[in-house]
């Protein structure tokens, strides 16, 4: 009972964020997966637009500090971005005709830490922005938050991935 519970739970997280999810019942786990790269995709574009204004910022106050920072930020958003592309449904046609529910729970959990990590990210860059444009003294610490945070979540969608293939 304490599963049915967690599961439900860990799906509404998830379905806080992308109205769609349904926690890969059986007519949806094909659309789920969808939406949630489509999510992450969307989220990702968010957080490099982010990025892009605080190296606009950088170059504008010569501070170039903060400038390559944000590249590198760009950087890894669009690696990260390229790997959510690269991840096709239609390549792991065994995984989504399943019907274990332990499975699919183990990757609503994946979905969980993914999509609460990039929530986390873009909150902490909007208050970097913020951070920056009023000159504050806790701008070093957000610019290390974010980029451990953009690491953390591609960590997360990797294992996700991963986890999806080697579930046969």
């Amino acid at each position: 009972m304490v599963d049915i519970i967690t599961g439900v739970t860990l799906a509404a997280r998830v379905a806080f964020f992308i109205a769609s999810y349904r926690g890969y019942k059986a007519e949806s786990k094909k659309e789920d997966d969808r939406a949630v790269r489509n999510w992450i995709m969307e989220s990702i574009n968010g957080l490099r637009n982010h990025a892009v204004n605080l190296m606009e910022t950088g170059y504008r106050n010569d501070d170039d500090n903060l400038e390559r920072e944000a590249k590198v930020m760009i950087d890894n958003l669009d690696l990260f971005k390229n790997e959510v592309n690269l991840a096709a449904t239609g390549e792991v046609q065994s995984f989504w005709n399943k019907k274990s529910s332990p499975d699919f729970d183990n990757l609503i959990e994946f979905d969980v830490k993914v999509v609460e990590e990039i929530e986390k990210i873009n909150k902490i860059m909007a208050e970097l922005e913020i951070e920056i444009n009023s000159n504050g003294e806790n701008k070093m610490r957000l610019l290390g938050e974010s980029k451990a945070g953009i690491t953390s979540a591609r960590n997360h969608f990797i294992q996700r991935m991963q986890f999806i293939k080697g579930v046969n």
